[in-house]
């Protein structure tokens, strides 16, 4: 078995845990220590509190079996699910695999048997400890039948048909958390919050409660109250007003919101906004007419106008920051060339042959995007017909000539998140093991025009002046157990709080 770059020794392992269980008091102690030489009361991590969060989707249920397969629900289950589950393997800042509850991981000359040494002690919410049996029998059922998962004394085994050389960074995003089904056939995880409360209700909130048998120790906040379906003027209004802690916010909400004094987070741009042209219809079949349309495309205004200067304009799948590459495919609108290869096709859309643009009707960001899309191709002489639908709904959904599509990055590893992202966009999928081979996978749909990359766009949320210590991964998600509440300042006599 070979070792990989990024497994550490197991030696000390059982130490660890109860190092992690008391380092945030520890860290509150010292803290507290500086206080009394004089340092301010608001610097000192303050355990207590509930964290009051808002955001605009739907999250059904957190179980990692019954996982979404849209990118952006995906993530916001994502985001609850980590409250509370761990994976065996966690990405760092940099976007590098590190033990979570493995402590070292390796591999055969082939990569396709992996073994991961389970970290000792770690306990669910529920007071059951976690073990090998355990984590198999739920990585099992979250990879599927082409993976075979065993347990050791100690670790966990997964092994394949094919190779696997970036099973660490997998492991690491998505569905495969580690969970454990109790008595009432509720799941129990191992992070730092347990469920206290889920409503059948979308009005009411999700509750969750602090874990003290957390193995990384106990998060500073007792609760979070979690409030979905709320629309993007609601939060913004429960920001400004006090009566929200941790607000989603759309791109064209940000700069109208930070001016109004709130503070604003938000992370590299991780959506991609393109258009997926549908290869039945015959109005795109003519490669000469799907440049056209990505010649007359102006994406620096939907970028900064239309987004607000929260995107970033693209011609590629995956953003600059995580590529290094972005910059080499052509972003720029070029209305002759349209013209001229609209020209040379012999084709016209007139209102009563328009060409039909899908977009998310649910998205009001989706649907600003398609309209802009839709007046750019009419000044080179494509009459469009925009289709609002709701991305997911059960009704079928009507056909259309191209769609707008919505795309989450779902990793910061590009040998995950490009095949994930291809394999969204309709496009074939496979084990990129090299550069060159992530680069022509890259390229393939945007050469022939069947992907028409529009924009990336960030993250943003707002934050209540009493949140510390939010520090999210730059490419978005929650680190909800880090944070900590700051008591607000007492109102001075015959005066209001500032």
């Amino acid at each position: 078995m070979r070792r990989t770059a990024y497994s550490l020794l197991a030696r000390g392992s059982k130490a660890i845990a109860p190092i992690l269980r008391t380092v945030r008091v520890i860290l509150t102690a010292v803290a507290m220590s500086l206080l009394a030489t004089g340092a301010a009361a608001s610097t000192a991590p303050q355990f207590g509190g509930i964290l009051r969060v808002q955001i605009s989707g739907h999250v059904a249920t957190i179980d990692p079996r019954q996982w979404p397969s849209d990118s952006l629900r995906a993530a916001a289950t994502e985001r609850l699910a980590s409250l509370v589950f761990d994976r065996l393997v966690r990405f760092d800042d940099h976007g590098i695999p590190q033990p979570m509850l493995a402590v070292s991981w390796q591999q055969d000359d082939n990569a396709k048997r992996w073994q991961f040494h389970l970290r000792a002690g770690v306990k669910f919410s529920d007071g059951s400890p976690l073990t090998p049996e355990i984590a198999a029998m739920a990585l099992q059922q979250l990879l599927g039948i082409t993976f075979d998962v065993s347990a050791t004394s100690d670790s966990v085994v997964i092994q394949a048909d094919h190779s696997l050389p970036d099973l660490p960074s997998q492991l690491a995003a998505g569905r495969y958390f580690i969970f454990h089904t109790v008595d009432d056939g509720a799941l129990a995880g191992t992070g730092p919050f347990g469920i206290a409360q889920w409503p059948t209700d979308p009005a009411s909130k999700i509750v969750f409660v602090a874990n003290e048998m957390c193995w990384t120790g106990r998060p500073f906040v007792d609760k979070i109250e979690l409030t979905m379906d709320a629309d993007p003027q609601q939060q913004a209004n429960a920001i400004e007003f006090g009566q929200a802690d941790l607000v989603e916010l759309q791109a064209s909400q940000v700069r109208h919101i930070a001016q109004r004094g709130v503070r604003i987070t938000s992370s590299d741009p991780i959506d991609l906004f393109a258009l997926r042209m549908d290869m039945a219809r015959p109005a795109v079949q003519d490669a000469r007419f799907r440049e056209a349309v990505s010649a007359a495309i102006d994406r620096a205004s939907i970028a900064d106008v239309v987004l607000q200067r929260q995107g970033v304009q693209d011609g590629s799948l995956l953003p600059n920051w995580l590529s290094g590459y972005a910059f080499l495919f052509p972003s720029a609108m070029d209305l002759p060339r349209s013209k001229q290869l609209l020209s040379a096709t012999g084709r016209q859309f007139s209102r009563s042959t328009p060409l039909v643009l899908v977009y998310d009707s649910a998205d009001a960001e989706s649907r600003a995007v398609a309209e802009r899309v839709a007046v750019n191709l009419k000044e080179a002489g494509i009459a469009v017909q925009l289709s609002g639908q709701i991305a997911g709904n059960a009704t079928k959904l009507s056909a259309g000539d191209m769609r707008l599509e919505r795309q989450r990055i779902i990793s910061p590893e590009i040998a995950v998140a490009l095949p994930a992202l291809l394999a969204s966009l309709g496009e074939p999928s496979a084990v990129l093991e090299t550069p060159e081979q992530q680069y022509a996978a890259e390229r393939a749909p945007i050469d022939a025009f069947r992907i028409i990359p529009l924009v990336h766009v960030s993250e943003s949320y707002g934050l209540s002046p009493q949140v510390r210590d939010w520090m999210p991964p730059r490419w978005g998600g929650w680190r909800l157990e880090d944070v900590w509440l700051a008591t607000a300042p007492a109102p001075a006599a015959g005066g209001t709080t500032p």
